[in-house]
């Protein structure tokens, strides 16, 4: 996983906590926001994991009891003999099992795991040769993902209403406040890299964004970001070009600015 696309991931988490207009962006501390966020996150992984131990606990309890049951181990007072389960114990232990990965699986998908700095290795010793090969894996810098995190963050809060205003005029004129949540934040931030982060390749900024839908939402959010995000890719590639809004964009974004917010639109708390 890049250092941007971490930062990609952190700023859709970081979502439902900006303010809804561009003053309230000017009064916003972004940084502190930024480090709850990533303590949340790790706090988040820690639980994961403990959650994992505790269901996989659980589950050698369960086999014990079976086997401590089961007939062939009646007068056994000290050594249980194994004994055969049935196919239906074996999915119940099974499915506990499975629930358990997908816990350390999530915790270890969590972008705060990759913010340390600097570089780690493993050795992997050959059990042909008993040769050693050193493997050294590069990890991101907190700076290096703060920095594209804040950028992304700083180009949406100052365009919010020109953002929102492109996505409307696409072919299918969709309506930005009936969006699901989590595919509008996507959206937004996606039209936020590929109009105002010019060193982003605007095909890159899609496909990150379609990479966002299967991370966050369903294959359906992927589907319906990518084809908004194609009607919009040549207005964003005239954009970066002449650093100049359309008339009209300039006109419905204004109007929309000095519009009061709605009191849905408040700032929501990310809960996971």
């Amino acid at each position: 996983m890049t250092a941007r696309r971490v930062a990609r991931e952190i700023a859709v988490i970081l979502m439902p906590q900006l303010p809804k207009t561009k003053e309230g962006g000017e009064a916003l501390e972004m940084g502190a926001l930024v480090e709850k966020t990533v303590r949340m996150l790790a706090d988040y992984a820690k639980q994961n994991l403990l959650d994992a131990g505790a269901i996989l606990e659980k589950t050698n309890f369960e086999l014990h009891n079976i086997e401590a049951e089961h007939q062939d181990n009646a007068r056994s007072t000290q050594v249980l003999k194994p004994v055969q389960f049935t196919t239906e114990q074996l999915r119940e232990q099974i499915a506990q099992v499975e629930r358990a990965l997908h816990l350390v699986a999530e915790a270890l998908d969590v972008p705060e795991m990759t913010l340390a700095s600097g570089s780690s290795s493993i050795n992997i010793p050959c059990k042909q040769c008993g040769h050693t090969n050193r493997a050294t894996f590069e990890k991101y810098s907190h700076a290096e993902i703060r920095e594209f995190l804040l950028k992304l963050l700083e180009a949406y809060i100052e365009h919010k209403a020109e953002i929102d205003e492109y996505i409307k005029s696409t072919r299918s004129k969709w309506n930005v406040d009936r969006m699901v949540s989590i595919d509008r934040d996507i959206l937004r931030l996606a039209c936020a890299e590929a109009f105002f982060i010019h060193e982003v390749p605007i095909n890159v900024a899609i496909s990150e964004a379609v990479e966002l839908c299967h991370r966050f939402a369903d294959e359906k959010a992927a589907k319906f970001v990518n084809g908004v995000l194609a009607d919009l890719a040549e207005q964003a590639k005239t954009f970066r070009n002449t650093g100049e809004f359309p008339e009209y964009i300039r006109n419905a974004a204004q109007v929309a600015a000095a519009a009061p917010v709605p009191q849905d639109e408040s700032l929501e708390e990310t809960t996971f």
